[in-house]
Order: structure tokens, then sequence, then C-alpha cells
């Protein structure tokens, strides 16, 4: 992979970040218009960092939201590519390709950093360091496997992240000034498996869709019989497995939405394992 300089954004990073802190300051899901960068034109390589901070902060986005976006963006930059979108995610409306857990702990990022050499390897998480980008205390970004997903029972870590759909997990440090030391604490999953739950799905749909196809004939056969009227089989039998496909999709899109919070939940607790274990005590 050919190394980027960090100080240089494209043009279309520049614009994820503004949205993504204007998301993140707004708590809302709702989509902002990129602020200009005033007196700064786009050089071959990109916008310089400092000019796309200086954009949000008169756009009136405070500069902590857009520490928190650089350091997912920093990270989106360290993930692999990612395929195409493929017929799960058309159904999912294509949902987000990285599930992210962040959290400021009241510890320097020297203290974050040795609680997650003790919390990392050791269980439920088994996480081995495999690459660093930048200064792992200064928003740099550390690159974790996660040891005993091809077990044939996953446990602890490894049983969440199949569930999630992450093999890796990306983690970022920030210092965070005020009146005590602080660092805020990033964890990124890149999801792989966006068909989690589809062929349990279609599978669904098909039984649900014989069952309504089976109604049909029934009804039929009832109207016929009691009251001496005839219903046209394809109308009723195609309504049905309709109805049996659309109750499919509705359940894969639920068991989706479960894997991810299994997911999510997931990278919440390596944050608050090492929260704890950063403040002196033991345990996770």
């Amino acid at each position: 992979m050919v190394q980027r300089d960090p100080e240089v954004l494209s043009e279309g990073e520049a614009a994820r970040l503004w949205e993504r802190a204007a998301h993140l300051q707004a708590e809302a899901a709702r989509r902002v218009e990129a602020p200009e960068v005033q007196g700064a034109a786009m050089s071959a390589s990109g916008y310089a960092l400092t000019h796309v901070r200086s954009a949000a902060l008169e756009a009136g986005i405070a500069n902590e939201f857009v520490e928190a976006a650089l350091a997912d963006l920093r990270a989106e930059r360290a993930l692999p590519a990612t395929s195409g979108s493929n017929v799960a995610r058309k159904f999912l409306g294509h949902p987000p390709d990285t599930l992210t857990a962040r959290r400021v702990l009241e510890a320097t990022p020297r203290e974050v950093l040795s609680a997650m050499e003790v919390v990392f390897p050791d269980e439920p998480f088994r996480l081995t360091t495999t690459d660093q980008k930048g200064d792992p205390l200064n928003r740099g970004i550390l690159v974790f496997d996660i040891q005993g997903l091809t077990a044939p029972f996953p446990e602890g870590l490894a049983l969440e992240a199949k569930w999630g759909g992450f093999r890796q997990v990306f983690v970022s440090l920030r210092p965070v000034e005020g009146a005590t030391p602080s660092c805020e604490m990033t964890a990124h999953g890149q999801v792989t498996g966006h068909n989690h739950g589809l062929v349990q799905g279609l599978i669904a749909g098909v039984v649900a869709g014989g069952a309504g196809m089976g109604v049909g004939v029934a009804l039929g056969g009832f109207a016929v019989f009691v009251l001496g009227v005839a219903v046209p089989a394809v109308p009723v039998l195609g309504a049905g497995f309709l109805l049996g496909g659309g109750l499919g999709m509705k359940g894969y899109r639920a068991v989706y939405a479960y894997c991810m919070r299994r997911g999510q939940k997931a990278l919440e607790g390596i944050i608050s394992a090492v929260a704890v274990r950063s403040r002196g005590v033991w345990g996770g």
C-alpha cells in the first residue's frame, strides 16, 4: 500500500471529514453542506490539513469533532480496500463498512497504551499487533489481528467478531487537553460480511412464501366449497409468495442488525476493559 502524506487530504476525504465531524457534533444522520476552503485552492495532491481544519471551524464545527472525524478518516486509510456493492448490501440500503466505538479515558495516552499491552493479548480478547501507522501516542493507527476466528467454536472476542463480520481491530489514541490528563480512544472494525443472515432470510422467505401459497390454496378451496365462487389461483399464490418473500427480507435485515449490535458492543467492551486497566484496576 502506498503511504500517503497524513497532512494532505484529497477532495473526497476533506468532504467526508467535514460531513463526519458535523454529524458527530449534531448527533444526527443528516447530510450537511461541505464548507468552502477559503484562500487555498486544492493542489494536485489535495487540501492541506490546516486549511481543512480552518474551514471546518469557520463553518461552526468544534475542533473536538474535527479530531474525531480525522481519527475515523485515518483509520479508513489504514483499512484494506473493500469490494463493490453486492446483493446483500443493496438489500440493506448500503450500510457503513466500519463499526466504530469511541470514548474519552481519564488517563494519558502512554497509560492507555500500557493498559492495551496488558489487556489485549489476554482473554477474552487475544489481540496481536500486526501493523503500526504513525505515532501510536498521537493519532497513529495500531492494527490488531483477532486470534481464534478459525476455531470450530470461537470464544470471547473472536465469537463476537464473527457475529460482527470483522477480522481486525484498528485503534487510535488522541491526547485531549483539559484540567486532568485524558485520552480519546477509538476502535474500528471493518465489516467484511454484509451477508450476515442473507441465507437465513432467503430460506425464511421461501418457507414463508410456500406457507402463503398453501394458505392461498386453502382459501381458494374454501371459497369454492362454501361459497361456490372460484378464486383465481395465480393472483392468490403470487400474493402469498410475495408476502413470504417480504417477511424473509425483513428477517434478514433483523438478523443483520443483531449481528452489528454484537460487533459494536464488542468494540465498546475492548475500550471499557482498557479504561479500567488504565486507572490501575485489575480486571476488565
